[in-house]
């Protein structure tokens, strides 16, 4: 759908855990999807960027079709994720998405797992 994307293990625990925290709807059209099949986490800053890969206002829920137009409409994902955010938190993003981070996929995985075990 949008390239060859390497799936992390603590990616996968991270889209489990963000889209059961923000209820299983779509950010941007408001549909609901039991269970979450069908919804995507967007990252508004591409998941290369290990700084802002795992922050929580990098990533929005997206149901596949919002995902596929923000993907060709990138103006209007950055008007979208202004309007959420705010300009404060924006710029914060956008200094946190150009500082360098190191890798740790275990230590992603630690932090995700107790996130996910907050939410029940």
């Amino acid at each position: 759908m949008w390239g060859k994307i390497t799936v992390r293990r603590s990616d996968t625990l991270f889209s489990l855990y963000l889209r059961k925290k923000r209820g299983y709807v779509c950010e941007k059209c408001a549909r609901f999807f039991p269970g979450g099949k069908g919804l995507t986490v967007s990252h508004f800053h591409g998941r290369r960027k290990e700084s802002v890969r795992f922050d929580e206002e990098n990533c929005d829920i997206l149901c596949i079709r919002c995902h596929q137009y923000f993907e060709s409409h990138k103006t209007e994902y950055e008007v979208w994720k202004l309007e959420r955010l705010g300009q404060r938190k924006f710029d914060l993003l956008m200094l946190y998405a150009n500082t360098t981070k190191k890798r740790d996929d275990k230590l992603a995985c630690l932090i995700i797992k107790t996130l996910m075990k907050e939410l029940d």
